[in-house]
Formats: structure tokens, sequence, C-alpha cells
């Protein structure tokens, strides 16, 4: 499949699984993009019950605590058969979250998928350029941003954008993000490879629908130009 039917869902985090069925169940899109921890892991299933119903894909930040006295933030990418076919841990964590007991995940890996080749950076690992870098490296084709609040003012939702913008063109990828729908600015949007803007929208609880061609925008990487031997430093601690 070529082209996606993406749903950007400024979603209430009141009542998950209310809201995920409504907005799942819409004929506005094939796959569904929700915000940072907006599942907890113990809806988890209900969640894949609902995928498989409506024969959707979900894409979610989830709060995790499947693993017994480790709390992640995870991001998970269901298929239309309510299968998880692939996760990824926020590897780069903020104080807020160190200090109400998050871990922080140790891989960052691109998801092979039957629609395209996924990957995540979840809200702030956004501006490590260096994870989106690695998804490109592995032939990401969608990089999915969760984030977790909303921005806090203006000029934070302009360099959100810009910073998408940027991580979008310089590696080849489509990225997309969406936020909870709070007291902050409620941001979604939806980068090209080229840069361009598909779609940035704010200030609203609903579900934003843009298609994404994976085909047209096929482009030189240029990564062949790179010289790593060069880049130790980046690895460094």
């Amino acid at each position: 499949m070529s082209k996606i039917k993406l749903g950007l869902v400024i979603a209430k985090p009141e009542d998950i699984i209310s809201e995920l069925e409504k907005y799942v169940a819409s004929d506005e899109a094939d796959l569904l993009v929700f915000p940072e921890g907006y599942l907890k892991s113990e809806y988890l299933d209900q969640a894949k019950q609902i995928a498989k119903t409506h024969k959707k894909w979900i894409v979610t930040g989830m709060d995790d605590k499947r693993l017994k006295n480790k709390k992640l933030e995870s991001g998970i990418v269901i298929d239309p058969s309510g299968k998880i076919v692939g996760e990824h841990q926020k590897t780069s964590i903020t104080q807020w979250e160190i200090d109400h007991g998050f871990k922080r995940g140790n891989s960052v890996k691109a998801l092979k998928t039957s629609l395209g080749v996924f990957g995540f950076a979840i809200c702030y690992e956004i501006h490590f350029p260096e994870v989106t870098r690695i998804l490109a490296l592995q032939g990401v084709d969608i990089i999915f941003n969760p984030i977790g609040t909303g921005m806090w003012h203006e000029e934070q939702f302009k360099q959100w954008n810009a910073v998408a913008k940027t991580r979008a063109s310089e590696n080849r990828a489509f990225v997309v993000g969406c936020s909870h729908y709070n007291d902050a600015i409620p941001i979604a949007y939806a980068y090209a490879p080229t840069g361009e803007c598909l779609v940035s929208a704010r200030d609203t609880n609903r579900l934003i629908s843009v298609v994404l061609d994976l085909d047209k925008y096929k482009t030189d990487k240029h990564f062949k130009e790179r010289r790593p031997e060069l880049y130790s430093l980046l690895t460094k601690k």
C-alpha cells in the first residue's frame, strides 16, 4: 500500500476506551495515531480488540507497566488483526519522568510492517537528532512522534513544528505527531520527506486526517555522503 489514510487524534484523556472506540470506528482513517501515554497498559487487550473489530491500525503512546517494578513510556503498533507488530520504549526521558518512576528504554529500532517501515521518537525524543537518524539509516518511512502534553506557549509550538519539519527533510521520512487535548496548546502535524507541511493543527479535540503517499516522496537520502568515521564524539558520554 503506497498511500496511507492516516488520522491524527488530539484526544481527551479522561475516558480512554470510549474515545479510542469512537475514533477507530471512524471512516476518516485506516491508521489512527494517539498521543504519548494515551493508552494504559491495563487497557491494551481492549485496544487490540477494538483494532480487530474495526480492522484498523492503531499507533499509540502507552504508560507501560507490563514489566514488574519497571514503568516505561512505550509506543505500540497494533495491526488490523489485533496483533502488536512493533513497539518502542522511550530512550531519553525528562527529569519529571525520572522523578515519577519511569525508566529509559535501551534500543532504537525501526519496525517493519506490511504498510511500511515505522519508527518512534516519543515526545521529546524528536529533539535528539541521533534517534531519527538511526531510524532513517534503517530505512524508516514514517516516524511517529506521540506527544505527552501540548505546547506550553507559542514559541514552543513554533519550535516543535520547526524540529519536525527538519527531522522529516534531513532524514527523508514522513514525521507525524499529535498531543492530548488539555490546558496547554494541543498540536497535530504531518511533514513530508521533503519538509513540506501536509497539516499543522492546534486548539481542537478531533481527528485530523491526512494521506501519506509513500511512493510520491521516494527521494535520495544522500546518506552515502555521510562520514561516520568523523562522528565518534557523538557516542562519547
